[in-house]
């Protein structure tokens, strides 16, 4: 219970931030977890930018699984999918296993295999 007090008392003023002055139209929340969602990736990088900012001055700051997805991408925020389906773990796990074997075969760059491996935490 104090987590969810704590999650609304310190990043209420990041929402008002997000809304007011970076003027994100469709943003989601749930007590530490949050979704901007823009049509331009070079504004959300720089949201991005100007949310680790405002952190930083709030003693806060954005954990290493904090990512700008394509929202074509599957993407699982709060254990669902974007089509709402349960998050299937095991599939997640079976393709960083796949990615794992691409990587030590070159087939694919070292950015993806890390960013595969950070999707699961």
């Amino acid at each position: 219970m104090t987590s969810q007090a704590l999650a609304i008392f310190y990043l209420n003023d990041m929402d008002h931030f997000i809304k007011e002055k970076l003027r994100i139209k469709y943003y989601i929340r749930y007590q530490d977890d949050f979704c901007l969602f823009h049509e331009s990736k070079q504004y959300l990088r720089y949201c991005f930018e100007e949310i680790k900012k405002f952190l930083e001055k709030e003693g806060l700051k954005l954990n290493n699984k904090t990512r700008i997805y394509n929202n074509k991408n599957k993407y699982i925020f709060l254990g669902h999918t974007i089509t709402d389906k349960r998050a299937n773990y095991r599939e997640r796990n079976k393709k960083i296993r796949r990615k794992e074997i691409a990587y030590k075969e070159n087939t694919i760059s070292l950015y993806s295999y890390i960013c595969a491996i950070n999707s699961l935490k």
